[in-house]
């Protein structure tokens, strides 16, 4: 009998590329499925697929056009068209592909899709084909969403068996100060649907010891927890990068735990005052920092009123900036992570990054901006206990006062936050291994869609 087929269709951005493909590796490589990758041309032409995985067993790709295939989105008129046709495109490529291999040696048995992807589930409700949703973020950020029609905009949101959530844990989209609505609406669309489902199948990127609660929360709901889905050498202890870069050597002259580093991801832009706030914070600490600053030229959606980028914005730093620390363009972040010499790590909370400061043991300065990250930082802070949380001003802006006074506290206390990361860690590892409770419920996960189609 030919293995089950998944046609697996991601949002073409990094942050939902990198779980995606993770997913898609350990799905073949764990319950021998094969799977076809489908997302825009556009993360080809941005290089977030690695070459090697033209070659991975059962695993293939379907692209479709964004409309941007050079990879190049510049503002919010862009943002909305691309979204427009990631809709027209998708849809008829995927149904056709589906279509077209009905008949075949490998029917597609069941379409995965993640989230701002709503019209995938409804294409496979068209063709009668079962699907799923790879929830790319925490199991409370997707009870949240689900029960947001119970959030009391002026105190928080209260759930049994949940932490109770302030105004400022909620993800940014849920905030009463949003002005994104047409995220928020696809969001809120996406759960309407799953509440009209018999029985919504939903994987979520975290664990079963991470989130036991959240993933329980629901009643007739089972999250299914199949991360977490982050970088293989993680789990082998593989060095990613054989040749020393730079950056490398230079924490390898640094004492042990001794090293803040610096990181926001590829999508959150800084303002103008609030990189001066850092960058004053990081000076007057004088304590060695490796602080990643991306080229976010082409980023999606920029800060109004700013068109420099962040490398332009710290310009007059510079130099005082590399007095103390050093600052790059790009590294490796679990290489950076997983280095003796790191004792902090400063966050946006993306919530891989977060998965990977709980992995690899790293006390954070939970620094969120949008997103899911606000609730994040609320777990990494409150639940997990491994690192403390920025306070902004009635601005918006976290003042340098601020920034060195909670770099003090995980660097001062690093010892206790660490000992709280070290049990994350163990447990991941547990979960995350060969054979782990997330490789169990994936397995179990594709024993029902076969029992699906064979009905």
């Amino acid at each position: 009998m030919a293995p089950p087929h998944f046609l697996l269709v991601t949002f073409p951005a990094r942050g939902h590329v990198n779980p995606s493909l993770r997913f898609a590796r350990r799905l073949v490589k764990t319950t021998g499925a094969r799977v076809t990758f489908a997302t825009s041309l556009s993360v080809f032409h941005c290089s977030m697929i690695p070459n090697q995985d033209n070659v991975y067993n059962n695993l293939s790709f379907l692209t479709f056009s964004d409309g941007f295939d050079d990879g190049v989105v510049s503002n919010t008129e862009d943002v909305q068209t691309r979204l427009l046709n990631i809709k027209r495109n998708g849809d008829k490529t995927l149904s056709d592909f589906i279509e077209a291999n009905q008949n075949g040696d490998s029917p597609v048995t069941c379409l995965i899709h993640t989230i701002l992807l709503n019209w995938a589930p409804k294409m496979a409700r068209r063709l009668h084909l079962p699907s799923a949703l790879l929830w790319i973020q925490p199991a409370l950020v997707f009870d949240v969403y689900y029960n947001h029609s119970t959030i009391n905009n002026s105190s928080g949101f209260e759930f049994p068996n949940l932490p109770a959530l302030t105004i400022r844990d909620l993800p940014s989209f849920l905030s009463p100060s949003n002005t994104s609505k047409a995220t928020q609406e696809v969001y809120l669309e996406l759960m309407e649907f799953l509440k009209q489902e018999t029985n919504p199948k939903i994987l979520v990127n975290t664990f079963d010891s991470l989130e036991p609660e959240a993933l329980n929360a629901i009643p007739n709901i089972k999250l299914v927890a199949i991360g977490p889905l982050l970088p293989e050498e993680i789990f082998t202890g593989r060095e990613s990068v054989k040749d020393k870069s730079s950056y490398t050597l230079w924490l390898d002259s640094k004492t042990e735990s001794s090293v803040i580093y610096v990181c926001f991801g590829t999508m959150v832009e800084l303002s103008k005052s609030q990189i001066e706030e850092l960058a004053r914070a990081l000076i007057e600490g004088r304590r060695p920092f490796l602080w990643v600053i991306t080229d976010k030229s082409n980023r999606e959606a920029k800060i109004e009123g700013e068109e420099e980028t962040e490398v332009e914005k710290i310009a007059s730093f510079r130099d005082e900036l590399e007095e103390v620390g050093m600052v790059v363009s790009w590294c490796s972040q679990v290489e950076v992570l997983r280095h003796r010499s790191v004792g902090c790590f400063v966050t946006h909370c993306g919530w891989s990054s977060t998965l990977e400061s709980l992995v690899l043991g790293v006390p954070v300065v939970a620094f969120p901006m949008w997103s899911d990250q606000p609730t994040n930082a609320k777990l990494l802070e409150e639940t997990w206990k491994t690192g403390v949380r920025v306070r902004e001003n009635e601005e918006g802006l976290v003042e340098t006062g601020e920034i060195r006074k909670c770099l003090e506290a995980v660097m001062g206390k690093a010892e206790e936050l660490r000992q709280n990361a070290e049990k994350w860690k163990r447990l991941a590892f547990e979960a995350g291994g060969e054979g782990g409770s997330s490789d169990k419920n994936m397995e179990a996960f594709v024993e029902i869609v076969l029992r699906l189609s064979e009905t």
